[in-house]
């Protein structure tokens, strides 16, 4: 069956529609802590988000999404549209922590679904659809930072230090002025630290902490074994307890 083409402009749309949705990608818990009778150290405890509340979409389907990709592979366009706006928001939020900034990380899924609308009759059935998709995900987000110079910390926008937390621009009522900028030093401090961390032991970091995926899934999104992920990620984590000391912030 003759399928329409499928234009960037049209998943491009698509994409800043609802604009809200995708605005705050998930992000990874940090609670701060000033401690004066440690010399005013700050406590961060680095943990994945456990907000059990949202759980994530590929828990829910694995056998709809061969499904849909089954019927889309026959010539229902529909069945693309409900994957992609199943996992446009896990797309944009991957994409948008490797890259830092909004309309690098809508140009990267961009170019994700439209190979993936390409790709899809290379996909096997018997695999997950959702570490195939993160797969490319994660190679065009670390393909993109790799041809551009690294952007500056220093003058990065607000939204970036978003991917680090919850919104930065809101602040408690009861949070005093003095312990709100030390939260907003921290988050940048911690994302030069993720920053620092090579591809390999990055991708790992941000899939287990940030995404929530297991080390099976992220063994199958990399293409390595169990054993090999949970050494990057130990690694990875030390790296960054160390950076952060470094500091002058107290890893926990």
């Amino acid at each position: 069956m003759m399928r329409a083409q499928l234009s960037p402009a049209t998943i491009n749309g698509a994409l800043v529609r609802q604009r809200g949705p995708i605005d705050s990608p998930s992000h990874v818990e940090v609670k701060v802590r000033h401690e004066p009778h440690r010399g005013g150290a700050v406590v961060i405890p680095i943990q994945p988000a456990l907000d059990r509340r949202k759980k994530k979409l590929r828990d829910s389907s694995d056998n709809e999404d061969i499904l849909k990709v089954k019927a889309f592979l026959a010539g229902d366009e529909a069945a693309f549209e409900f994957l992609f706006e199943k996992y446009r928001q896990r797309v944009y939020g991957i994409s948008f922590r490797f890259v830092r900034n909004r309309e690098d990380a809508l140009d990267v899924a961009q170019e994700v679904f439209l190979r993936v609308y390409q790709a899809l009759k290379k996909f096997k059935t018997e695999s997950k659809f959702f570490t195939w998709l993160y797969r490319i995900t994660v190679n065009r987000s670390i393909d993109f930072t790799r041809s551009r110079k690294s952007r500056p910390l220093h003058g990065m926008e607000e939204s970036a230090m978003e991917a680090l937390g919850k919104p930065t621009a809101r602040r408690a009522p009861a949070q005093a002025p003095v312990e709100y900028a030390r939260e907003q030093e921290l988050r940048e401090n911690l994302q030069q630290a993720i920053s620092s961390l090579s591809d390999k032991h990055q991708i790992v970091f941000v899939l287990h902490t940030s995404e929530d995926l297991s080390y099976k899934e992220i063994a199958e999104v990399v293409g390595c074994n169990v054993g090999t992920v949970m050494s990057r990620l130990f690694y990875a984590r030390k790296k960054l307890q160390e950076s952060l000391s470094s500091m002058g912030y107290r890893p926990s």
